[in-house]
């Protein structure tokens, strides 16, 4: 059977510096929360498979829509992980006003390490999802070009208008990382990040905010500060395969034996038959980084 969606149970709106972020609860009320932080061009809807994975043991995963992304596409500059630390941290004290648990995929990982950083006593449990360790810029490559060949279509999109929802899942529907096909939760991904009125329709993602993030993840005291000094095993789930589909994945094995050495309290664990959307997107690759978190 193909995936459903799986919606959030409730829109919580939390002030942050210059407005509200909109944070999203899935499942019931009461049970352990989990704080679920979503990647660059993304939103709260990528978990949507694994807070249904969390429910199932027991948890209320909150995923959040990061500042310029989703509903919180309003919010003002400043961006970078600085900042995006600093309201997950007001997100924390609206979920629980104790350290929970906290989940980054991507760039969210990278939000996660900050978080950890300037806000350890709110972190009980960190774990990063295919991201959050410092990639490497190429020489002679600048920020902006390598995002463009990291994230090819997803970034392009940015700039593009769609005439409908239909032709918005056209667009993504061709996407090498959903080569085993297309479901209905991929309809409620792509549809949710979809704003404006037909036929001018856009992404929900703010341009100048996925440029300033970019930033912190190639050069960064704050991540690489973080990372060095962890007093705790943080899980490093990796996805086999890239953005692309791409054989590999973001982070290759053998830059791993590269710079894992410098980190020795990250834990990795290869998430096998995933890619770095389908990790998530994908019920499979869903449970068994639940599995790997929480057996």
């Amino acid at each position: 059977m193909l995936d459903q969606p799986f919606l959030p149970s409730e829109k919580i709106l939390v002030n942050v510096a210059g407005g509200d972020i909109a944070l999203f609860r899935y499942g019931g009320i009461g049970a352990t929360p989990v704080l679920l932080i979503h990647g660059v061009t993304s939103s709260n809807r990528a978990f949507q498979l694994f807070a249904k994975a969390l429910i199932n043991r027991g948890f209320t995963p909150y995923a959040v829509d990061l500042r310029g992304r989703g509903d919180s596409n309003h919010l003002p500059p400043p961006y970078g992980m600085k900042a995006h630390a600093n309201d997950m941290k007001a997100v924390i004290d609206e979920i629980s006003g104790v350290p929970i648990d906290v989940i980054g995929h991507s760039m969210g990982a990278f939000v996660a390490v900050a978080l950890q950083g300037i806000y350890p006593n709110s972190v009980a449990k960190l774990t990063l999802i295919d991201g959050g360790i410092p990639l490497a810029l190429p020489p002679g490559f600048t920020v902006e070009q390598v995002m463009q060949l990291i994230l090819g279509p997803a970034l392009a999109r940015l700039a593009m208008k769609f005439e409908s929802r239909e032709a918005y899942r056209k667009y993504w529907m061709p996407h090498p990382a959903f080569n085993k096909g297309w479901t209905p939760a991929m309809n409620e991904y792509v549809d949710y990040d979809l704003r404006g009125t037909a036929p001018n329709m856009y992404a929900s993602t703010t341009p100048k905010a996925v440029a300033e993030d970019s930033e912190d993840l190639f050069v960064s005291d704050l991540i690489e500060n973080t990372l060095t000094s962890l007093n705790k095993e943080v899980l490093f789930l990796m996805a086999g395969r890239g953005l692309l589909n791409e054989a590999g994945g973001l982070y290759p094995q053998a830059t791993l034996d590269l710079v894992l050495p410098k980190y020795p309290k990250l834990k990795e664990i290869l998430i096998p038959d995933t890619n770095h959307y389908d990790i998530l997107l994908e019920s499979k690759g869903a449970e068994a980084c639940a599995v790997a978190i929480y057996g």
